[in-house]
């Protein structure tokens, strides 16, 4: 079997430097063949991932011989700590790293981080830190320091030379990151910058010479793609790379243009499985406004009335889960007999079709505050995934400016593709690639297959309080609204703060409205109102306080919990959304019972919600709500067989705490509350298997186009 994914040799390295040069070229990254994987060599790598120990051992002797380094370390005079410090990253950039340097970096890092943040270094973030460093994906549980545990890995592999790139989640937590860790790395004589949207490209080039640099991964995406498109690859050859060696200026033969980055080294990804998994279904695509923008407006115009014109059912049937729009034989005649006023291409059936489908597709598929959300007059995309506003992302084929026309919005010209790039691809080109979640282990096989990375799981410092509550289920959106305020107002006369998770900005809507309603106070964030994320998330702990927001709004900001909440009962979060995968799930309850603290997590799904309605047939969904409807008011005190079941079922991360594969095992489920639950959970593995094929057919298609192309050429 030929495999495309890198070995265990080839990610550890050996911890050999991967920096600008001759053995690299100015411009480092990794060299796949273009070698499409079977599915008989993606089975394999399934079972051999299920193989792998799922959680590292505590490792008390290594433990204890770091925390040796660390003591020595801190009792040298500060002098010779420094002479010493010099010794060995000199040593570092002539040999690389060995097992034993790595230690004494790690350790000398450590004692560096007490010294400068005030924060010493768990057990947990150094085994961690150790694992990143072997090249592994690390989940760790959530507010354990994966910040401070990232820090210490990029500074060990800095030390030699090696460009590191931290990869966040948004551009706030890059830059926070940066500039809260300027100190340590500055003690270490390491330089560290952020890349921001609104820089220039001279400020992104000093940025990028830094020894470390924190970043979001589309923002380094598209500049490696406008590298490649300005450079032609011409980096990599040998003629070129010894030409770089001579010049006293860093500029590239390509019209005397100087690339941005210096390579793809090393790259430690925060919120991997965000990045790796939930965006990587969208391509990465370099775009410029095209000329012709009138003929464009009046085209999408012409598309829209004609679309407004036909009755769904009769005319178009619509597949609402794929977006998808198929004109029925009646709908095509209606459109012969409406066109044929028109001249020109709309008589030809072929073009008038196509338009006319995708005006459709965005009446009728395409929902203002739960797909998009309209701000200053402009459309912005909102992220399925975490809520948040893309305000810098387009639609193609004409799709953007058909939503522009659609809410009245000012018409901007539609973009020519210069350059696309599946985000699964691009992180391919990483010499060195690690990363941490606090929710991996779910898609540890696909990891194994795509970046040929293991996942691992380590302890937790403190055991987990988490208390996951009966999931309930409702027939309608009303009776689970008046089950969320029950819920916040029997935690308010507790004293305890509540956060609620919703999917769309529509929806977080109506929970406010319905809130006010009954006089109760809340903070409200969603992707109308992200640029204050991190603030109101951070004070979602404060007694009484009530917080709502889109998903996993917030995410990679720690929730501080206030005076007398931890005697209550610590933070409750509810869940109103029906996700796309359990990992979402469990992102959101992680949000409480950080660091030991008490916590509490609840799900309310309603039967009625449109993102279950679009995967399941109406039959299937109305025999749900009938079923949940003729529940009994007064439930049995009784433990079911099936809530026996659903209670033997336990997380292999939660260090013993019982947490249902369904969020919903407890005393008292009913039995439709539970056949409930299982059709969710069914519903759940049919879409993250749908969007799994989605991206191997990406990926594939990638490195097929890459073959092409090459033979083209050459």
């Amino acid at each position: 079997m030929k495999a495309i994914w890198p070995t265990r040799k080839e990610q550890m390295l050996e911890f050999n430097p991967v920096r600008p040069g001759l053995r690299y070229g100015q411009s480092p990254r990794r060299k796949l063949k273009a070698v499409h994987s079977t599915p008989l060599d993606r089975w394999i790598l399934r079972i051999r991932s299920n193989l792998v120990p799922k959680r590292i051992a505590r490792s008390e002797s290594w433990l204890r011989s770091i925390r040796q380094r660390v003591n020595n370390i801190a009792a040298l005079p500060a002098d010779q700590c420094h002479t010493k410090f010099k010794r060995l990253v000199s040593s570092l950039h002539g040999k690389g790293h060995t097992a034993e340097s790595v230690d004494e970096a790690l350790a000398n890092s450590a004692c560096v981080a007490s010294q400068t943040l005030g924060l010493e270094p768990h057990d947990v973030q150094l085994l961690a830190a150790r694992e990143l460093l072997r090249g592994r994906f690390v989940e760790m549980g959530t507010g354990e320091g994966k910040t401070l545990t990232m820090a210490l890995a990029a500074a060990v592999s800095a030390h030699d030379g090696t460009p590191v790139h931290v990869l966040t989640a948004s551009d706030y937590l890059a830059q926070r990151d940066a500039e809260w860790l300027a100190p340590f790395y500055g003690e270490l004589g390491l330089s560290s910058a952020f890349v921001s949207p609104d820089m220039s490209d001279q400020e992104r080039r000093t940025a990028y010479r830094s020894d470390i640099v924190h970043v979001t991964g589309k923002q380094v995406a598209f500049d490696w793609l406008r590298d490649n498109l300005a450079n032609n690859e011409s980096d990599h050859r040998l003629s070129t790379r010894l030409g770089n060696l001579t010049k006293n200026n860093k500029k590239s033969d390509a019209g005397g243009y100087e690339p941005l980055l210096r390579g793809l080294c090393l790259a430690i990804i925060d919120e991997a499985d965000s990045l790796l998994i939930d965006e990587a279904r969208t391509p990465l695509v370099l775009a410029a406004p095209m000329a012709d923008s009138v003929n464009q407006r009046e085209e999408c115009v012409v598309a829209l009335t004609l679309a407004r014109l036909l009755h769904e059912g009769v005319d178009f049937t619509v597949t609402p889960g794929m977006r998808s729009v198929d004109l029925t034989p009646e709908g095509e005649c209606a459109l012969d007999m409406l066109a044929s006023r028109i001249e020109g291409l709309w008589r030809a059936t072929r073009y008038r079709d196509e338009k006319v489908r995708n005006a459709l597709s965005v009446l009728h598929c395409w929902h203002r505050d739960r797909d998009y959300v309209v701000r200053d007059n402009r459309i912005e995309l909102v992220d399925s995934h975490t809520g948040r506003a893309l305000p810098d992302r387009r639609l193609q084929q004409g799709l953007h400016m058909l939503l522009e026309l659609k809410e009245r919005c000012e018409a901007t010209p539609e973009n020519d593709v210069v350059a696309s790039l599946p985000f699964q691809s691009f992180f391919l080109n990483y010499v060195r690639l690690c990363g941490m979640s606090g929710t991996l282990h779910e898609v540890r096989a696909e990891l194994a297959c795509v970046y040929g990375v293991d996942v691992i799981g380590v302890f937790s410092e403190h055991p987990s309080q988490l208390k996951n509550l009966p999931a309930q289920v409702f027939p309608t959106e009303s009776k689970q609204l008046a089950g969320l305020v029950d819920n916040v107002l029997r935690c308010l006369s507790q004293g305890r703060p509540v956060l609620v998770g919703t999917r769309t900005v529509e929806q977080s809507e109506r929970v406010s409205d319905a809130l006010t309603l009954q006089g109760i106070s809340h903070n409200i964030l969603n992707a109308s109102q992200d640029a204050n994320e991190a603030a109101v998330v951070a004070q979602a702990g404060i007694a009484g306080q009530v917080t709502v927001a889109t998903n996993m709004a917030g995410r990679g900001t720690d929730i501080q919990l206030g005076a007398g909440v931890r005697e209550c009962g610590g933070l409750h979060v509810i869940s109103l959304a029906f996700n796309d995968s359990g990992r979402l799930d469990r992102q959101l309850a992680g949000r409480a019972a950080r660091q030991g603290d008490p916590g509490s997590f609840v799900q309310l799904l309603n039967v009625d919600d449109l993102s279950l309605a679009n995967e399941l047939s109406p039959w299937v969904i109305g025999a749900m709500k009938r079923l949940v409807a003729n529940q009994q008011t007064t439930k049995s005190k009784k433990v079911t067989a099936p809530a026996k079941k659903l209670m033997g079922t336990r997380s292999r991360f939660d260090d013993g705490q019982y947490l249902s594969e369904f969020a919903g095992a407890a005393v008292g489920i009913s039995i439709a509350t539970y056949f409930a639950l299982l059709l969710v959970k069914w519903t759940q593995q049919k879409i993250e298997c749908r969007h799994a094929a989605q991206r191997q057919r990406a990926l594939d298609a990638s490195r097929s186009l890459t073959h092409h192309v090459a033979i083209g050429v050459s």
